[in-house]
């Protein structure tokens, strides 16, 4: 029998539906379904605002999707935009990537 675990990752579009939630978005080169949510990060950081001139976001996306996990520090590049990252968490296949931008 399947652990409960091993059953959310093959079966993951239900636990976290991207088909009606997500958008594409280019993740390093590679498009893929993500989610952003800029009301996670003050949660995260304890922070409603971590500066001013800087843009910050959570991404939520498959970790199979994803490129090579970076530590925070690292760059990712999404779309057009290099972010740095601020935390990069892997729960049950998708990851949550909190993410900063300085404009």
């Amino acid at each position: 029998m399947p652990t409960l675990k091993e059953t959310i990752e093959s079966d993951i579009d239900v636990v976290l539906d991207f088909d009606d939630f997500a958008e594409t978005a280019i993740v390093e080169g590679e498009r893929i379904k993500v989610q952003f949510d800029s009301d996670r990060l003050a949660e995260l950081s304890g922070y409603t605002q971590l500066g001013i001139g800087t843009e910050a976001v959570v991404m939520y996306a498959r970790t199979c999707d994803l490129p090579k996990r970076r530590k925070p520090g690292g760059a990712l590049k999404i779309g057009a935009y290099d972010w740095t990252v601020l935390s990069w968490e892997d729960r049950a296949g998708i990851s949550e990537v909190a993410l900063q931008r300085s404009q």
